[in-house]
């Protein structure tokens, strides 16, 4: 893979960033800006400058970390990882309309929704752009809840526009997913982690603050966020380079509190679980798991409910401090927590679940198949 590497180097008359130093080079910051535009750009995207860009994920080593000049006043950090497989089954899962996001994002989304119309059926486009000589691109806004930050316990909503492109490359074909988060965040709420990060668990209060002690009064927010993740496919060795840019403003009183090393930990944080639900061998099928997701949605609340309930039984009594913490512990022994839980929040545990019990996670509940009589046992 490297030798090819170098013979595409010389070929193309690009520089080897491979050996990169602690920063990325100054020449990819034009091709950066470039990518950047395209959610609001109206004209087609120019595939001879998103070459550069490509060859830089293609050629730097996995698990690279890299600082990045601030942009717009946030901090920049990028990562770069491998995920074995193909490119389409990234798309099958991570990019598929029918399979909420945070099946492949179990630790960096709590929700998402695309407010512009028709976006759905526009992703099922990018499948041809793996296999034709133009670029398929998508563009919309979407809104999206994070989980809530590993040191802060933190959670923000927010709305961001954002570009999804699809080519053909030198060694396979290239996904470049854009977001650029035009506006201020809502005011960050109380969140925490249970148990290990690991294990996808977290639970959400409408407080506003942060969880960590001492910063329960801060009203924090996310000022502006801009992120480019790029997928690489080598199809003769059945891989996928990956590199995720970020820039991040956060913080409280219009001060960004964000470390290029928060942002590389959050790089690794979402990567980290992408990799393992992708590479499982035991993932159930996309269609398997968009069945169980569309059944989930057309079920009574009640019955969600009675299902969930498990859940959180197990989740109080599992004695981790996060649950005892205010104001958990009130919520989750007087049931309120349940009880307020809309439609989505209630499908997201169930879908959870199932998908921690496949890809080798600690689960609480087990979820049956769809077509399976019973749905869920403690």
């Amino acid at each position: 893979m490297h030798i090819r590497i170098f013979l595409i180097t010389l070929l193309l008359g690009l520089p080897t960033w491979a050996q990169a130093t602690s920063e990325i080079p100054e020449s990819l910051y034009s091709d950066l800006e470039y990518v950047l535009s395209m959610p609001s750009c109206t004209t087609a995207p120019e595939q001879e400058k998103l070459s550069a860009l490509v060859h830089f994920v293609a050629s730097t080593p996995s698990e690279t970390s890299l600082d990045m000049h601030n942009r717009d006043k946030a901090t920049g950090g990028f990562h770069s990882f491998t995920l074995q497989g193909d490119l389409e089954r990234v798309l099958d899962y991570a990019y598929n309309p029918d399979i909420p996001v945070y099946v492949t994002m179990p630790s960096s989304v709590r929700e998402q929704e695309w407010l512009t119309s028709n976006v759905e059926q526009d992703l099922l486009r990018l499948r041809q752009g793996l296999t034709s000589p133009e670029i398929v691109m998508v563009r919309g806004s979407e809104r999206e809840i994070i989980t809530p930050d590993a040191n802060t316990g933190g959670y923000y909503t927010y709305k961001q526009d954002r570009a999804i492109l699809a080519f053909q490359g030198p060694t396979g074909p290239v996904l470049i997913s854009v977001g650029c988060q035009p506006e201020p965040s809502d005011v960050g709420r109380k969140g925490v982690v249970v148990g290990d990060d690991a294990n996808w668990n977290y639970l959400y209060s409408d407080e506003t603050g942060l969880t960590k002690t001492g910063l329960g009064w801060v009203d924090s927010y996310m000022y502006n966020a801009h992120s480019i993740l790029v997928f690489v496919a080598d199809t003769s060795a059945n891989v996928v380079r990956a590199g995720s840019f970020k820039w991040l403003n956060a913080g409280w009183a219009g001060m960004n509190m964000v470390k290029s090393n928060h942002i590389i930990n959050g790089i690794k944080r979402f990567s980290t679980d992408f990799i393992t639900v992708l590479e499982s061998p035991h993932l159930p099928e996309a269609e398997a798991l968009a069945d169980m997701y569309r059944h989930f949605k057309t079920d009574s609340l009640e019955n969600l409910r009675e299902k969930v309930a498990p859940y959180f039984t197990a989740l109080d009594q599992s004695g981790d401090p996060a649950t005892k913490t205010s104001p958990f512990k009130k919520l989750l022994a007087s049931g309120e927590y349940l009880a307020s839980m809309s439609r989505a929040e209630l499908v997201k545990v169930l879908v959870q679940e199932y998908v921690k019990k496949h890809v080798g996670r600690e689960y609480w509940i087990q979820v049956a198949q769809v077509s399976d009589p019973g749905s869920v046992q403690p």
